[in-house]
């Protein structure tokens, strides 16, 4: 993975529809899984489902809970397992958007992308926004080495610029 690359002219669309709650990526990559995320807790609520099909659905979804979605590289036939860890001052504005959104379909607004630097012996590796700017990590709790590689993670949450 190259250091800062980032994926917002990434082809996959992330979409979240709020009745029934449902996650469609579509134009998912082959070389990618994806996989969801407790936005609070960062905990790790599904499995990765692999894009080969170009279109990947979590469906049956607590309504209750907000959901980030992350996409890795190089998953194999492992079933990896990870963590989100977003800086305090961060905040959620998926219930602000749904409740604009006249109950569609709504596209994950903000796409933070994994830095991959020479400091990641631990597995831990930073979030970063489109100015590079760390507001999060991620960690592989799997510890499998090398692969896969997180690329980046789809969220509502963003970076709380009201407390400067």
């Amino acid at each position: 993975m190259n250091e800062n690359k980032f994926l917002n002219e990434s082809p996959e669309q992330v979409i979240l529809t709020p009745n029934p709650r449902k996650i469609i990526i579509t134009h998912a990559c082959a070389n990618r899984a994806y996989g969801l995320f407790d936005s609070e807790t960062g905990t790790q609520v599904t499995g990765f489902k692999k894009g080969t099909d170009g279109k990947v659905e979590f469906t049956g979804l607590d309504p209750n809970k907000h959901y980030d979605v992350g996409a890795i590289e190089g998953m194999g036939d492992e079933k990896p397992q990870f963590a989100i860890a977003w800086n305090l001052h961060m905040r959620d504005e998926t219930d602000d958007i749904l409740k604009n959104s006249g109950n569609l379909p709504v596209i994950y607004p903000e796409v933070y992308t994994i830095k991959d630097n020479s400091n990641n012996s631990n597995n831990i590796f930073d979030i970063v926004d489109d100015r590079g700017e760390t507001v999060g990590q991620v960690m592989n709790l799997s510890q499998t080495g090398d692969k896969p590689k997180f690329a980046y993670i789809r969220t509502f949450k963003i970076k709380d610029d009201t407390q400067k």
